[in-house]
């Protein structure tokens, strides 16, 4: 029950994450990039990027509420009421006062994005701002925080990871919910927009998986005492199934920047960069479920 209730709730909380960073993303850095004039296509696209922002937002508050009750049911002294219990947890510890601290910017997080979507900019920012805190939770309530004298490091590695995560994977969802749902919007024959938006999340994705390339690496080697862990250890285990998952997601992404995107005026190239992205982000999600049990199971270097 364990694993599933770890696995549910660190995923909703990632994805959560990353959704709200997908329109953030979209709406301070691709879409600018553009430099298109006010036309349906600049409104679609603005509005794209706080639908995708308002899902996100949306599912903060729940999905923080969701992994303070498994945190509560692995605190849980049976002998006493379950009220004492979550009185200590959240007072008496660190991780509740950070809890705290997340669950109060989920909720600010939640009604900026309702405000940005009445055209609110300043509302754009205090999003923005709430979420780069948020991205800080998952460092302060996890492995990072325990590894003493390499903290500083480790914290600022798992908190780049976050955030670099949330602008590649919300970026690439953002590219594709535009495009599907402005082709549904303009019915059959409407032209795609991935020849439009590819090329100006490309230099973007390239920059964020750099950082995941950098920042994963000082992670593993900060958690693990040896390379004989990932094999012998159950966190080297889920790591090696995570690393082995990430790789098949850097090659399509890899397919999809070398091969594909030169293919984009092609009808078939983006039908084809439509499927390997969407098969990217699926595993994606199968990466987001094995970590969310891996920050719940104990580094053999700890």
């Amino acid at each position: 029950m364990a694993p599933i209730l770890s696995a549910t709730t660190g995923w909703l909380l990632y994805a959560a994450l990353i959704a709200a960073a997908g329109g953030l993303t979209a709406y301070f850095f691709l879409v600018p990039g553009l430099k298109l004039p006010e036309n349906p296509v600049r409104a679609w696209l603005e509005e794209a990027s706080w639908r995708l922002g308002i899902l996100g937002g949306s599912f903060l508050p729940v999905a923080l509420t969701l992994v303070f009750i498994r945190q509560l049911i692995e605190f849980r002294d049976p002998f006493v009421h379950w009220t004492e219990d979550a009185d200590l947890l959240l007072t008496g510890t660190n991780w509740g006062r950070t809890w705290l601290l997340g669950i109060t910017g989920s909720f600010l997080a939640a009604a900026a994005f309702a405000l940005a979507g009445r055209g609110r900019r300043l509302a754009w920012w205090v999003s923005g701002f709430t979420l780069l805190g948020l991205g800080c939770f998952p460092a302060f309530t996890g492995h990072a925080n325990g590894t003493e004298a390499l903290r500083p490091l480790t914290l600022i590695a798992d908190i780049v990871h976050v955030w670099a995560v949330g602008v590649w994977v919300g970026g690439l969802a953002f590219v594709l919910y535009a495009n599907r749902g402005w082709q549904a919007r303009e019915g059959k024959g409407a032209q795609s927009l991935l020849p439009l938006l590819v090329p100006s999340f490309s230099p973007v994705a390239v920059a964020s998986v750099g950082a995941l390339i950098v920042t994963g690496s000082i992670s593993a080697w900060a958690h693990l005492s040896g390379f004989g862990d990932l094999l012998s250890t159950p966190y080297g285990q889920l790591l090696s199934l995570k690393l082995i998952l990430v790789t098949g997601v850097f090659a399509l992404g890899l397919l999809n920047w070398r091969r594909l995107t030169p293919r984009l005026n092609e009808v078939s190239g983006q039908r084809a960069l439509t499927r390997a992205a969407t098969a990217e982000l699926l595993i994606v999600q199968a990466v987001l479920i094995v970590t969310s049990i891996l920050v719940v199971t104990p580094p053999p270097a700890h």
